[in-house]
């Protein structure tokens, strides 16, 4: 079983190829950080931009969650609304320091896998080397066969990163999470 966080429940744990998908309900979350979305319909926010805003922002989030940040992709599963971005901490409190924003996400279930070379592997991929995640390798590969598809269009495609090691420049663990419903 994978790291837990405070929002999240393990509804059911699959084996996939070696791998575990796990099957996890969010309770409602608050995030605090940056947020930037792209021009239009068509086309990637200004990801380098929003990262360097949200590294900018010197103020500690109220009621942060110690050692793991998010990176947000927002509209990627829709194209009626524009591609964004969130760098940021799931929170447990508002108002927070100005030079944040916040996004609310609602209840919903998400399948989840550790993005790791072991699992680009099992799932007959090259490792993810960062840019968009590879939500395609749960809602098109991983879902289908567990009898789920894409969920609601507008719920954020998740990269979760956690424990970060200064010295490597790498964080410990990142999981994928994807918006799923069952079919």
């Amino acid at each position: 079983m994978g790291i837990l966080h405070p929002q999240e429940t393990v509804v059911k744990t699959y084996d996939y190829n070696g791998i575990a998908v796990e099957l996890v309900e969010w309770s409602e979350t608050v995030w605090c950080g940056r947020i930037g979305f792209a021009d239009g319909n068509v086309g990637e926010p200004d990801v380098e931009r929003v990262m360097e805003e949200f590294m900018a922002v010197s103020a500690v989030p109220v009621g942060r969650e110690e050692n793991w940040d998010v990176c947000m992709s927002l509209n990627y599963l829709s194209d009626q609304r524009a591609s964004g971005v969130l760098f940021g901490f799931l929170v447990r409190d508002t108002p927070q320091p100005e030079g944040y924003d916040l996004y609310r996400v609602p209840a919903a279930q998400f399948l989840r896998i550790r993005l790791c070379g072991e699992t680009a592997r099992a799932l007959g991929h090259e490792p993810w080397a960062g840019g968009i995640p590879p939500y395609g390798w749960i809602g098109e590969q991983i879902a289908p066969a567990l009898g789920y598809a894409y969920g609601d269009d507008s719920l954020p495609v998740i990269e979760y990163y956690g424990f970060f090691d200064p010295q490597k420049g790498t964080h410990e663990y990142c999981y994928l999470y994807v918006p799923v419903k069952e079919c």
